[in-house]
């Protein structure tokens, strides 16, 4: 048979048309919708988080014509579970703002609005008592840990200088360790930030993109990673490691450090830096004790991440965690006014140089910024520089490190030829609390 040219054609695109039905859906990176409303600080109060195991996740259905591999990462729900939340939804009659599979834990969440005319403790007792259910809570509010101070134009403190950085920078700069920032955005584009961040996701793509409201988490990214030698700004404490920015909070007003984050977006941040198997994760923020968080924290802590958060300056119900968390290394201003608090001595805390910091911020500025966020950042910089010389050391054990590196002779650690073996012994003393007094 005579095939004409047309036909000829036809039958030449109908493979290649197929191959690429067949490898986009593996490939292609499905958005997660977040209603608005999730976001209004006046709603927070009626919205609460529920999540339920599924054994459906990440399960290729029985038949589908697409056998390829479905990457990790992506935020498509199982048939299942979307029909589950839907019917808890009608039950309860509650309005869905946004669900998405906590792949790293096997467990679907969905975030309900509860109408006005419903009582909170009611629903949540409820659907605590709902045999589909596993866990059921409200969306907590978290607030990034900023100076106490209104006037940024401290005068330069030598916290670098007195670090001996330079010589320690002969030795070790975090090369090829990953740190997570889960804060507000990074204005990637500033002189001493471009290059810098190998990463960048954001979980409030709902809110307006403004680099202004990403002051916060510039300030952090440029107090770890700021590019040295570079005739321009700062020196970064680790600017050779790998930065990964998670953006889950957004800037309150212009113009200010403050910035809010929440249950959902944090989780959604926290679940992404497990994914991907981030060395260090520095979390600058403070807030209630989150159920959620505190299970996928445990799980970061588990699989070896070094969990790195922000000591609260007050103690109060709606402040202290993460930090307090076991297996969490919290971290606070040498100078910080924070009372003693009641969980300090079960957990792991150091202090760092956290007041009149200059740093980076948005459109290519500098100021000098204090608080224990800032000195969050520097002991995540001090962890890259250690774990470059020795990776398997668990959170103990460099929370033990960390605590010396105040003292002057600490960059004495990374002065020698063999500062692998010098690190190694040192790591050795630190198991033995007794040589530390």
């Amino acid at each position: 048979m005579i095939l004409s040219k047309s036909m000829k054609i036809y039958l030449f695109f109908i493979p290649f048309l197929l191959a690429i039905l067949i490898v986009l859906p593996a490939s292609a990176e499905q958005d997660f919708f977040a209603d608005p409303r999730m976001f209004n600080s006046r709603q927070a109060e009626r919205i609460i988080l529920v999540t339920y195991t599924d054994k459906h996740i990440d399960r290729i259905p029985v038949g589908s014509v697409n056998q390829s591999y479905r990457p990790r990462g992506d935020y498509s729900s199982s048939t299942w579970s979307k029909r589950m939340a839907s019917n808890i939804e009608t039950d309860y009659k509650l309005t869905i703002l946004s669900q998405w599979p906590i792949k790293e834990m096997g467990e679907h969440c969905v975030v309900y609005l509860i109408n006005e005319d419903q009582q909170m403790a009611d629903v949540v007792n409820a659907l605590a008592q709902d045999d589909r259910i596993d866990n059921v809570q409200t969306m907590n509010t978290f607030q990034v840990m900023a100076s106490q101070f209104s006037d940024p134009y401290y005068r330069l403190q030598t916290n670098i200088h007195s670090m001996n950085l330079a010589e320690i920078h002969s030795r070790t700069t975090g090369k090829d360790i990953t740190i997570a920032i889960i804060d507000t955005g990074v204005d990637t584009k500033h002189p001493d930030l471009e290059g810098q961040i190998q990463q960048s996701k954001n979980f409030v793509s709902q809110k307006p993109a403004d680099s202004l409201s990403d002051i916060h988490g510039t300030a952090i990214a440029g107090v770890i990673a700021a590019k040295p030698n570079n005739d321009q700004g700062i020196v970064g404490i680790a600017p050779d490691s790998n930065l990964i920015v998670l953006k889950a909070c957004w800037g309150i007003k212009a113009g200010s450090l403050e910035a809010s984050c929440n249950s959902f977006t944090l989780a959604l941040a926290i679940n992404t830096a497990i994914a991907m198997n981030v060395d260090v994760l520095n979390l600058s923020l403070t807030g209630p004790y989150d159920p959620l968080l505190a299970r996928l924290i445990e799980k970061a802590v588990q699989q070896g991440i070094i969990v790195i958060a922000s000591q609260t300056d007050r103690e109060d119900e709606k402040s202290g965690f993460p930090a307090q968390q076991s297996g969490v290394i919290g971290v606070r201003s040498i100078n910080s006014k924070l009372v003693q608090s009641s969980y300090e001595s079960q957990t792991m805390t150091v202090s760092a140089p956290g007041e009149d910091i200059l740093t980076t911020l948005p459109n290519g500025a500098y100021d000098f910024i204090s608080g224990n966020s800032l000195a969050t950042a520097h002991v995540s910089g001090l962890a890259a520089l250690l774990l470059q010389l020795k990776r398997n050391v668990n959170s103990q054990e460099l929370s033990k490190l960390l605590a010396k590196a105040n003292e002057p002779s600490f960059y004495k650690v990374f002065r020698k030829a063999q500062h692998n073996k010098t690190v190694s012994i040192l790591f050795e003393v630190s198991k033995q609390p007794k040589h530390l007094n």
